[in-house]
């Protein structure tokens, strides 16, 4: 994948080619035909589109990268649709550049479009150069935009894995996961995670890999846990169900493109040899 080199305000990107991630709400606007792919346009806007308010995002490659919002009531012309981005993430064909963008886009449009005065004083914010921060003259404080760190873990134990499940997701099952808490490393957000969930113990928590979810700024950091003692008992206001799958018999998971499905599929791969996982080395991108 080609580097994507931020550009921070007032900065200009340096790419020949002009590509605009444009959110109406929570939808990304697309061309029909293209649906995996951001707007085409020049340094001054995308085509076929009026925008509110725009703003630049980087250079990749020999693409400038734009971030832009319409407003909710906006009427699309004609070619032009919206997609849900957690949709499009989970699209055949969508590149993994394209989420990046797409992720970071989202992120900077809810942080601008929430952020406009101090939470101390009242005052109005004023950008910061050469960074996506707000300082508030009169109180002298500054805000950034907020990334919320959450584990997801898949707890294992020989050839089956406890999954989880949630109203609204179906027959779909997943891994447990949940946000770090104020004096916690990601281990111990692990183990409390699990008990609290899942009722179980666990031990042997590996670090895997981590994603980008813009929903609304969270950081995904996933890891590899092994089961340890106790019985399923489980949070029965956060979950559906949870249980034991075996190797052989697993249920719907979700797709490659979410890091929970990149560790199943990881898991599923997986070598043995003397009862010692092995394997588990790959890292996530």
């Amino acid at each position: 994948m080609v580097p994507f080199i931020r550009a921070y305000p007032p900065n200009r990107p340096t790419g020949s080619v002009h590509v605009w991630y444009v959110f109406r709400g929570e939808d990304m606007v697309v061309e029909v035909n293209h649906g995996t792919q951001p707007l085409a346009g020049t340094p001054h806007g995308p085509n076929a589109i009026t925008t509110s308010e725009q703003f630049v995002l980087g250079t990749q490659g020999n693409l400038s990268v734009y971030a832009a919002v319409v407003p909710a009531d906006c009427e699309l012309s004609e070619g032009l649709q919206t997609v849900h981005l957690r949709t499009l993430m989970n699209q055949q064909g969508v590149t993994p550049d394209v989420i990046m963008a797409a992720s970071y886009a989202k992120q900077l449009v809810e942080f601008r479009t929430l952020t406009r005065f101090c939470t101390r004083c009242g005052a109005p914010y004023r950008s910061i150069p050469n960074n996506w921060g707000y300082r508030c003259d009169p109180c002298a404080f500054e805000i950034f935009p907020p990334v919320s760190p959450a584990i997801i873990v898949l707890i294992y134990s020989g050839d089956r894995v406890l999954l989880t499940t949630k109203v609204g997701w179906g027959d779909r099952y997943s891994l447990v996961a949940g946000f770090t808490e104020p004096g916690e490393n990601f281990e111990s957000c692990v183990a409390r995670e699990v008990r609290e969930e899942v009722g179980v113990e666990v031990q042997n928590i590996r670090y895997v890999g981590s994603q980008c979810w813009p929903f609304p700024h969270q950081v995904m950091v996933g890891f590899l846990a092994e089961y340890k003692s106790g019985e399923i008992v489980m949070d029965a206001e956060e979950l559906a169900d949870a249980r034991w799958f075996e190797r052989d018999a697993m249920p719907l998971t979700p797709p490659p493109t979410a890091i929970s499905g990149q560790i199943l599929d990881i898991w599923l791969k997986r070598q043995t040899e003397t009862g010692m996982i092995i394997g588990f080395d790959r890292v996530l991108t």
